[in-house]
């Protein structure tokens, strides 16, 4: 009995150490260390004079200018879902996210719940990782191969309808396509990604759509598929207007498959832990 409850022990401390909620604490901590050398700026008229109309429309409408430009924000999602397969019921899940922009990254913590099963999403300085154990202890899926990082490049990026200010990146160019799009290229770390930003005519962000994400067909096997996420509706926080719910698809030849999908309750700029 002795031995038993020696080895649950080890397992046990084993499991803590290496939980996949203190790696998201450790590497959103080490992030928001090196967002502390950024001078918090002001979004003005004067800044984001260069952008194209779509950008500043949306800028003005969502009630940014006149406010802190973001270095980087928690994303505190009510709920969100995930499913696994186009062929697989959606499992709900607890989402923690963090987002930065000097650095360019993002850190995200899900777990599936009534399932000892988590994950975490990793960009940072060009390198992505994909982490999925079971029980805080087996390695379900591991993956942080060059079209990991494009992928989770692109999925930072078009988070911008949270954190509008990667828009003003120095390493981020925009073309205008009409009144109602906007195509942006990002490069960081030497990772080149791109897609399109489209607006409703409330000047609202509506959605984005890339080929520049990975679907993975198979281990260590991808291809390039239509990718989209999108803004359903919006909700006033103080004098902002923020994204709310949301949804993530994959344009497969086959049909549509929506694997992601939730419901932000608050997005809070510029922490500091």
């Amino acid at each position: 009995m002795k031995r038993i409850l020696s080895i649950l022990s080890v397992l046990l401390i084993f499991t803590s150490c290496t939980s996949m909620k203190k790696v998201f604490i450790k590497e959103k901590a080490e992030i928001i260390e090196r967002n502390k050398g950024h001078k918090i700026e002001t979004f003005t008229e004067d800044l984001i004079k260069d952008l194209p109309e779509p950008l500043k429309k949306y800028l003005r409408v969502c009630g940014y200018i006149n406010t802190p430009i973001p270095v980087n924000a928690n994303v505190c999602w009510t709920e969100s879902w995930l499913k696994m397969s186009p062929d697989k019921e959606w499992k709900k899940l607890h989402t923690t996210q963090f987002n930065s922009v000097k650095p360019v990254g993002r850190v995200a913590y899900m777990k599936i719940l009534g399932m000892p099963v988590a994950a975490r999403d990793l960009y940072r300085d060009g390198y992505g990782e994909m982490k999925v154990k079971l029980f805080n202890l087996i390695k379900v899926a591991f993956d942080n191969s060059k079209e990991v990082a494009q992928s989770a490049l692109i999925t930072t990026f078009c988070e911008f309808m949270s954190i509008p200010s990667y828009l003003l990146l120095d390493n981020v160019k925009w073309e205008q396509i009409d009144d109602y799009s906007v195509r942006g290229t990002l490069v960081d770390n030497g990772i080149e990604v791109s897609g399109i930003f489209y607006f409703n005519e409330d000047g609202l962000f509506a959605h984005f759509e890339t080929f520049d994400r990975y679907y993975t067909t198979g281990k260590n096997t991808y291809k390039k598929v239509k990718f989209s996420a999108v803004v359903e509706n919006y909700k006033t926080q103080g004098k902002l207007k923020i994204g709310e719910k949301i949804k993530v698809i994959w344009h497969l030849p086959e049909g549509d498959y929506e694997y992601y999908k939730g419901i932000i309750d608050k997005i809070e700029f510029n922490v500091s832990e």
